[in-house]
């Protein structure tokens, strides 16, 4: 179960198995973060005489790809439940244009994504993409 929830792109999750899975895979996200940022940055720092360290950059867009499938595959699922395509997810590529557009940040834009996501009942019973999640959990 644990290797279909983070890597299929096939299924249905309801509402809670989403929240936990994306809650879970931003606790998974900061504890990466922090571990590869202390492993790539030495801890003691002497004045060199520039601030030129550029490391962090790469250390955060190197746990953001390791994270990426598993947070797609979450989405996907959860799009599933309300009876979307998967491909949807394409749209989350519109989110730095639009933010910058209406000039709100970007992670306002995510978590409302996220909120409605969450918040939104998905399809009562079989749809195209699977079995109702509530059914499967006894509800």
């Amino acid at each position: 179960t644990f290797t279909w929830y983070f890597l299929s792109l096939r299924g249905r999750v309801s509402r809670q198995e989403f929240r936990l899975g994306y809650l879970g895979l931003v606790i998974v996200n900061a504890l990466l973060i922090r571990t590869f940022y202390g492993i790539a940055i030495p801890r003691v720092r002497y004045y060199s005489g520039h601030d030129a360290d550029h490391t962090g950059g790469w250390v955060i867009l190197m746990v953001l790809i390791i994270i990426l499938w598993p947070l797609t595959a979450v989405f996907v699922k959860r799009l599933h439940d309300l009876n979307v395509s998967g491909w949807w997810m394409l749209a989350t590529f519109a989110i730095v244009p639009v933010s910058s557009a209406i000039n709100i940040s970007v992670w306002i834009i995510v978590l409302l994504v996220v909120a409605i996501l969450s918040l939104l009942p998905g399809t009562s019973g079989h749809n195209r993409f699977g079995n109702d999640p509530r059914a499967r959990a006894g509800i």
